[in-house]
């Protein structure tokens, strides 16, 4: 299978299209390019008929969301590329961002730092004029970024990079946003809502000219588009789809705990499931002194907090609710587990918290089938309820998952069902 399928949009300015291209050949290794022309006059659809690409001719411009739309249906790879095509790429460019997909497993889409972009995407470029001295200036970054990612709550159109099966079971871009603009935003918020991260690849650069083809347009009316697209945005999502872009996902502390009966190799195994899925991870031990002692060495291994609480599951809840330093607590007994597409899904959850703050209790689905809220907020000073195995607001013996004050998380653990401790 090629490895990536670079899509690329053309609407005229055949110079930038032809720039970029060579840059590719030059710069990229395992790909096929499929170019998608949006009712060029200039000679643009001549010239993609006489090459070896994919080619889409369209007769009018139909717009960046349908465009690209029509490019992933010809996509073969199992990485596609979104690239306009004012922009030139560097060596490397392309390896730096597929990297990120192998070594963070909540990987969803990828966008390469730029010259010209909006947001935190765009950094001081030390070349020029044009694009003189570009090769150079993306080498010299090299020693510093190498391997180096930021996480961002929105990336810019101009290059993403995300799995083709991603892409289409989002549906690809939205094409009510018409000839561009929130259409970048919207995929997004789509991504970011199934639980995926949206990352930058620090050492990939590519230069962008900027809006050259949108500025061509005769009787383009930006503030016209920007104002229209902002209104079917805010429609599709019932709020400031920017707004919701950036607004804070809540923080979170994992309690493993661990009672007489849990064992070294079990605790090992919960901890390695959790890594990368939470903000905090501690241990509590709520068993005797041998456990504890094995717990201990464990902690100081890996060097997280690690809490002795009385001997009890009850009294373990309660200790990681005083010590959590994040906004929710997350309870798992040694011996459960959470996969990377339960991780992924934790995620989600997390999101969609930070849409809806205040939830105080979240379910998850234990190893034996059945349903506790295990995730709670922190400030909610849940009490735990032993019988159900699971958190609950003061005052009730059990949480009801509908009209409970409790979410269901679609988020099932894995591993042996653990046992509380003495009571």
């Amino acid at each position: 299978m090629i490895k990536t399928s670079i899509v690329i949009l053309t609407h005229n300015q055949l110079e930038y299209t032809l720039r970029c291209l060579e840059s590719i050949r030059l710069h990229t290794e395992d790909y096929e390019l499929i170019l998608v022309d949006n009712g060029s006059t200039d000679g643009t659809a001549e010239v993609l008929l006489r090459s070896s690409f994919k080619t889409v001719l369209n007769p009018v411009n139909e717009g960046f969301a349908k465009g690209c739309n029509q490019g992933l249906a010809l996509a073969e790879g199992e990485y596609v590329l979104f690239l306009n095509n004012d922009t030139v790429v560097t060596p490397g460019w392309l390896n730096a961002m597929l990297r990120l997909f192998q070594d963070e497993p909540l990987c969803g889409m990828v966008g390469p730092v730029s010259n010209y972009v909006s947001g935190p995407q765009q950094i001081e470029a030390g070349y020029g004029p044009g694009v003189e001295g570009l090769e150079a200036f993306a080498a010299s970054r090299l020693p510093v970024w190498r391997n180096h990612c930021w996480e961002l709550p929105r990336l810019v159109g101009f290059c993403l990079l995300l799995r083709r099966s991603l892409a289409q079971q989002l549906g690809g871009f939205d094409e009510r946003f018409g000839l561009g603009n929130y259409e970048d935003d919207d995929l997004c918020m789509r991504v970011s809502r199934e639980g995926w991260r949206l990352l930058v690849a620090c050492d990939s650069f590519v230069h962008h000219y900027g809006h050259v083809t949108m500025n061509a347009l005769e009787d383009f009316d930006l503030p016209g588009l920007l104002q229209r697209n902002k209104a079917i945005a805010n429609s599709k999502w019932g709020d400031d789809l920017v707004d919701m872009l950036y607004r804070r996902v809540p923080t979170l502390s994992c309690a493993i705990g661990m009672g007489e009966s849990g064992d070294p190799e079990s605790l090992e195994r919960t901890l390695d499931s959790i890594i990368g899925f939470a903000d905090e991870i501690m241990i509590i031990h709520y068993g005797g002194d041998e456990s504890w002692e094995a717990a201990r060495r464990i902690g100081a291994q890996r060097d997280l907090k690690t809490v002795r609480a009385g001997r009890s599951e009850t009294a373990g809840t309660i200790t990681a609710l005083y010590e959590a330093g994040r906004d929710y607590v997350l309870w798992l007994r040694a011996g459960e587990e959470l996969g990377q597409e339960q991780g992924r899904r934790l995620m989600a959850v997390r999101r969609k918290l930070g849409l809806q703050a205040g939830t105080p209790l979240v379910a998850l689905q234990l190893p034996d089938g059945s349903v506790a809220m295990r995730m709670a907020l922190v400030g909610a000073r849940p009490e735990w309820d032993a019988e159900a195995g699971g958190y609950v607001l003061g005052g009730l013996m059990k949480a009801r998952i509908s009209g409970g004050g409790g979410g269901l998380a679609p988020v099932i653990l894995s591993g042996l069902p653990g046992k509380e401790g003495p009571k």
